[in-house]
């Protein structure tokens, strides 16, 4: 398998592995950034541009299976985000637990690498989705990271949708860090059984468990993170609600794929479709979610 990925795709500084469990890896190197992906999930587990930290967080208690999904890096939530609405199917939906199928490898002019991946109902289980779909997810490897989630109902009638591209950020420590772009926009504090928040004019300090669907919102959230003497700035479209979630210490304990005290280098904000912004899919008409990562 490994060497069939290899010889389909040809592409410099592009290889492919393979672990016990037989999960499938990408790894990326290029003049402008490193990168890893799985194709289990469509999952990008990790992005370094040259000279500097890892932007994204992994856990080291992350289970690497094929009914799991993987705990940190860009898991991509949908067609639902948060708890299934039909009892017995996963939380946070099928698209991160599916074998996503490579279909593109490219060199870019730039010197960035661009890698594609699809899915659909064939594909995935169909116990677990209710309408015929195709998905498409575009990852850009260079200068910055872009995330393309491309999502397209195939079947006669609408199906309304939420989802995430479900990104972990390493930080140098949840104490030195301050989150900008939110200051104006209302929240609904999951932590506080959903209630409305109004907007507080002020950046967002984490000093506590935090799991806030931020809307509406299309603002650009910059992370500036005074210990590692850097910004990460998070751009997108096609989203109009914004996740910002650190678990704290009690659920940090509570999840086994999570260690009791990784909560203090990790910081979740998450380009989303949730809660009000879940999207209605006209049959035949996509819905594009990006995201674009940078460090400035």
């Amino acid at each position: 398998m490994i060497a069939s990925l290899q010889k389909m795709f040809p592409v410099e500084g592009v290889t492919f592995s393979a672990d016990a469990n037989n999960l499938v890896y990408i790894k990326i190197e290029n003049q402008l950034a490193t990168a890893t992906l799985s194709t289990h999930g469509a999952h990008v587990m990790g992005y370094t541009p040259r000279g500097e930290r890892p932007v994204l967080w992994m856990s080291r208690h992350s289970q690497f299976a094929k009914d799991k999904p993987i705990r940190g890096g860009v898991p991509i939530c949908w067609p639902w985000f948060g708890p299934s609405p039909v009892d017995g199917r996963p939380a946070h939906g099928l698209a991160r637990i599916s074998t996503w199928e490579i279909t593109s490898v490219e060199k870019l002019v730039d010197g960035s690498t661009r890698i594609t991946l699809s899915l659909d109902d064939e594909f995935a289980d169909d116990s677990l989705c209710d309408f015929p779909f195709e998905l498409e997810f575009s990852v850009t490897v260079g200068s910055t990271l872009e995330m393309t989630l491309s999502m397209l109902n195939v079947s006669d009638v609408p199906f309304r949708v939420s989802g995430a591209l479900h990104s972990y950020f390493n930080i140098s420590s949840a104490d030195k860090i301050t989150v900008y772009g939110v200051e104006q926009t209302p929240y609904v504090d999951k932590v506080a059984d959903g209630r409305e928040v109004p907007s507080s004019g002020a950046p967002l300090i984490i000093d506590r468990e935090i799991d806030r669907v931020y809307l509406p919102t299309a603002a650009t959230i910059e992370v500036d993170d005074h210990g590692f003497g850097r910004r990460l700035r998070i751009e997108k479209s096609g989203s109009l609600s914004t996740v910002i979630w650190n678990p704290w210490t009690a659920k940090s304990a509570a999840m086994p794929d999570f260690g009791d005290e990784e909560y203090h280098n990790m910081l979740c904000v998450e380009t989303a479709n949730a809660l009000g912004d879940s999207r209605v899919l006209t049959p035949g008409v996509p819905h594009v979610l990006t995201q674009k990562v940078a460090v400035i």
